[in-house]
């Protein structure tokens, strides 16, 4: 079911492909766009479905993917797909790999009983909210009462497979989350391929990204699913605007990547944001390039410039809401460095290290770093060379602020240029050594001789990528979490012991900080989107429950007090994390054990008023 999942949503690309498509390239390339389409359409679709307030059944869904699939049978007839021969091998062998690629996903995800950290609580908690809606809610009622504005683009699709294919929702997450990460892969190699016209360096790129860097691998420790999800769209609009500036584009291309631009501006800002920063540098070279002619080559540049306005335009509805409901802390700001100890600040520059590590990948900058200078002296790759440079300045931790988002935002999506120029370096040196010494498998064998060295050196990192402190589910509490759904009433609030999180907000330390998203029962932090509120008072008052909760250890009297003002009256505990433990509850007056099983505890409060 979840084979046939994944192959329905890739229906609406498929269609789109069929009828408007560029049929005589790359196949993997073609795969990679009709599964970034099929994302960016559900998106826009979703947008639509929104603004017009209809709501969707499962089997209308069905309806419009049957509906689809007409389309591609439609297109296909209409213009028939004769596969060239030299790329018949080169698509199985594709294939073949980026199977190999969703499996290593898979298998990195093994033992999880629901996505890791604290970002996944609320991803959760809005793919619930659109399968009950049966679309895009207007509010997060009545599970948080705030209107709903957030970036959707992956929580529209997961909520789609999770209804096609019948799993636990937690389970779905997981899945379709590592079907997107293993989907970077393909993208990257579409834009390796259109950048540099040989599939060599494309694949290399792509197998570095699968098997050797940490990121995107460690995106599923963060629950880091809407970047995913824009990772995947980045890379393919980036090489679609490439495309764009070659004499041989159609018009439909300038289509497609108005679309991929709409679902990347509903799938993630950040992700949007470095691909503005793109454009804006493909517009600064290739005009600088063509200064002799400037009205020619704005001309030639102006599929571009209408497929990025026409992506703002098919957004613009849902970016005017996010502009209209987030709080002011949400919006982009710019800082310039503070001063002589923000440059010096050694956590910092630790935190950046350790982002790019391990060792392996620590390494791979130098290929990395060469293969960029070459580019940029030999004219190979200019715009990405300096849109590479621009992504590495931007995660130094100089003091420089572009709020909301920070250096580490920028160190994380580091890795594709880093992939992009390590594996186009030996390739292009085993060219040059090639011809000098007349030996035409050396373009190939330098390319896979480093591949395979730093996959080798960085594999028993990648096979247990998932962070050990970030999974904060056991299936101890996966267990209590089905008990309290199927035990307690639906408007029980629970006590549930709290840590320190990011801006001065708070988040729950085990199991408890599922039960809004899992069960629907109110909890002390009711996961930490409630900071995503445009209600300041009630961002300031979980806030503050937050922070006591954090600091109870026993029934005390500031126990009863927070008891009273957040009418509390359930507690979850887990032995061993969280300050307030089941031993310090023992003897407490109005307290009753309902649920013991292995370390989790679940207790009513039978006298809710302060002793």
């Amino acid at each position: 079911m979840s084979v046939l999942a994944v192959l329905a949503l890739l229906m609406p690309g498929l269609a789109w492909w069929a009828l408007l498509g560029k049929r005589k390239q790359d196949p993997l390339v073609s795969l990679a766009v009709i599964f970034g389409t099929s994302l960016a359409l559900i998106a826009f679709s979703a947008q639509v479905l929104f603004l017009l307030k209809i709501h969707l059944s499962l089997l209308a869904l069905l309806a419009l993917l049957l509906l689809c699939a007409g389309l591609a049978a439609y297109g296909l007839i209409r213009r028939p797909y004769h596969l060239p021969k030299r790329y018949r091998l080169h698509l199985i062998l594709g294939l073949v790999l980026w199977g190999l690629v969703i499996g290593w996903r898979l298998f990195q995800a093994r033992g999880l009983s629901l996505p890791p950290w604290v970002d996944s609580q609320h991803h959760y908690l809005i793919i619930r909210a659109i399968l009950e809606t049966g679309g895009l809610p207007e509010t997060l009622s009545p599970y948080l009462p705030m209107p709903f504005y957030y970036h959707y683009g992956f929580h529209a699709s997961a909520a789609l497979f999770t209804a096609l294919s019948r799993l636990p929702l937690g389970r779905a997450m997981l899945i379709f989350g590592q079907v997107l990460n293993a989907g970077i892969s393909l993208s990257v190699y579409a834009l390796g391929k259109t950048l540099w016209r040989d599939w060599r360096p494309a694949a290399a790129g792509a197998l570095l990204v699968s098997f050797a860097t940490r990121m995107p691998a460690y995106y599923l420790s963060w629950g880091r699913y809407t970047l995913t999800a824009g990772l995947v769209l980045l890379p393919l609009a980036m090489a679609l605007a490439l495309r764009l500036l070659r004499r041989s584009h159609t018009r439909s291309e300038t289509l497609t990547l108005g679309l991929l631009i709409t679902g990347l501006l509903l799938t993630h800002y950040f992700a949007a944001f470095v691909l503005a920063l793109f454009l804006a540098l493909l517009a600064l070279v290739y005009l600088a390039a063509h200064w002799d002619k400037p009205l020619t080559a704005l001309l030639r540049f102006a599929p571009v410039a209408i497929a990025a306005s026409l992506g703002l335009l098919l957004s613009g509805p849902w970016l005017l809401r996010v502009a209209e409901y987030s709080p002011a802390s949400t919006r982009v700001s710019l800082a310039w460095p503070g001063g002589t100890a923000e440059l010096l600040d050694s956590d910092r520059w630790n935190y950046l290290w350790s982002l790019l590590s391990p060792a392996s990948n620590h390494w791979l900058l130098l290929p990395a770093g060469l293969g960029l200078i070459l580019g940029l002296v030999f004219g190979q790759g200019v715009s990405l060379a300096l849109w590479s440079l621009a992504l590495g300045l931007l995660m130094l931790p100089l003091g420089q602020n572009l709020g909301p988002f920070r250096p580490d935002h920028f160190a994380i999506v580091v890795f594709l240029p880093v992939a992009l120029w390590a594996a186009w370096l030996p390739w292009q040196a085993g060219r040059w050594l090639g011809k000098w010494l007349k030996i035409g498998w050396l373009k190939l064998a330098l390319p896979a001789l480093l591949l395979f060295a730093w996959t080798v050196w960085g594999w028993h990192l990648s096979a247990n990528i998932v962070n050990p402190v970030t999974t904060v589910v056991t299936p101890a509490d996966l267990r209590a979490l089905a008990w309290v759904e199927d035990h307690t009433p639906q408007d029980a609030r629970f006590f549930i012991n709290t840590a320190y999180w990011l801006n001065e907000s708070y988040r729950g330390v085990d199991g408890g900080g599922w039960l809004l998203p899992f069960t629907g029962r109110w909890s002390v932090v009711p996961t930490v989107f409630y900071t995503f509120s445009p209600d300041l008072d009630y961002r300031r008052e979980i806030r503050d429950w937050g922070q006591r909760a954090g600091e109870i250890s026993t029934c005390s009297e500031s126990f009863w007090r927070l008891v009273d003002d957040a009418n509390l009256d359930h507690i979850y505990l887990r032995e061993g994390v969280g300050s307030l433990q089941p031993a310090s509850l023992a003897g407490c007056q109005g307290v009753q054990v309902i649920y013991r099983n292995e370390k989790v505890w679940i207790y009513r409060l039978t006298n809710q008023t302060l002793p």
